[in-house]
C-alpha cells in the first residue's frame, strides 16, 4: 500500500491548526468591535468542537481531490483524519479543562468529528461532482433544522423532534449524549461505506 505523502499535505494541517487557533484568538482576545456573548469559559470547549465540525464538513473535503491525485487509495484518507484529530488534541484538552468537560464528553465529541470527516472524505472521493449537493445538504441539516427549532420555540412552528439526532452542530452540544453517538454511528458508517465503495469501483475499473 502506498503511504500518504504527508509532507504534501502541509496546507491541510496548517489550515486545520491555523483555523482553530485563529478562531480561539478571536474568541479570547476581544479583538472584535462587539462582544461575543457565547465566548465564556463554560462554552469554550463547545466552541472548539463546533469549529472542528465546520472544518470536517466543509473545508476538509476540498483537500480530498488533490490528495487522491497523488495516487492514494480512498481508505488511506482515514490516516489523514486520524492525524487531524491528533493535531487538534492539545487544543481539545485545553478546552475540556477550561469548560470542565470529562473524558466521556471529549471522546464522544471527537468521535463525532472523526465520523463527519470520514463522511466528507467519502463524498469527495466517491463523487466530486456531487459536492454542491453535499454542501446544500450540510446547510439544511446543520442550519435549517436548528432554525426550524428556533421558530418552534419562538413562534410555535412545529419542528421534528428528531432534529437533534440529525444536526451535528446541534447534537454535539445537546445534553443528550445519545444524539452524538447516534450521529457518529450513522455518519461514520456512511463515510466508511463510501470510501469502501470507491475502492471497489477502482478495483473493478
Amino acid at each position: 500500500m502506498k503511504l500518504p505523502p504527508l509532507h504534501k499535505a502541509a496546507a491541510l494541517y496548517l489550515s486545520w491548526i491555523g483555523g482553530l487557533c485563529g478562531a480561539i484568538v478571536v474568541l479570547l482576545a476581544d479583538v472584535l468591535p462587539f462582544p461575543l456573548p457565547f465566548a465564556t469559559p463554560g462554552n469554550f470547549f463547545a466552541c472548539v468542537v463546533e469549529l472542528e465540525i465546520f472544518f470536517a464538513l466543509l473545508v476538509w473535503p476540498l483537500f480530498v481531490p488533490s490528495l487522491l491525485r497523488e495516487g492514494l487509495r480512498p481508505p488511506v484518507l482515514l490516516v489523514y483524519v486520524g492525524l487531524l484529530m491528533l493535531f487538534a488534541l492539545p487544543l481539545v484538552l485545553i478546552g475540556a479543562n477550561i469548560s470542565s468537560v470529562g473524558s466521556a464528553g471529549m471522546i464522544r465529541t471527537q468521535s463525532l468529528v472523526a465520523a463527519l470527516a470520514a463522511l466528507g472524505a467519502g463524498v469527495a472521493a466517491r463523487s466530486p461532482k456531487a459536492m454542491p449537493w453535499y454542501v446544500f445538504g450540510v446547510f439544511v441539516v446543520s442550519a435549517g433544522l436548528p432554525y426550524w427549532f428556533l421558530l418552534d420555540t419562538q413562534l410555535g412552528a412545529r419542528s421534528p423532534s428528531v432534529s437533534v439526532f440529525i444536526s451535528p452542530f446541534w447534537g454535539v452540544v445537546s445534553d443528550r449524549a445519545a444524539a452524538s453517538w447516534i450521529q457518529t454511528g450513522i455518519y461514520g458508517a456512511a463515510g466508511l461505506a463510501l470510501l469502501a465503495w470507491t475502492r471497489k469501483k477502482e478495483a473493478v475499473a
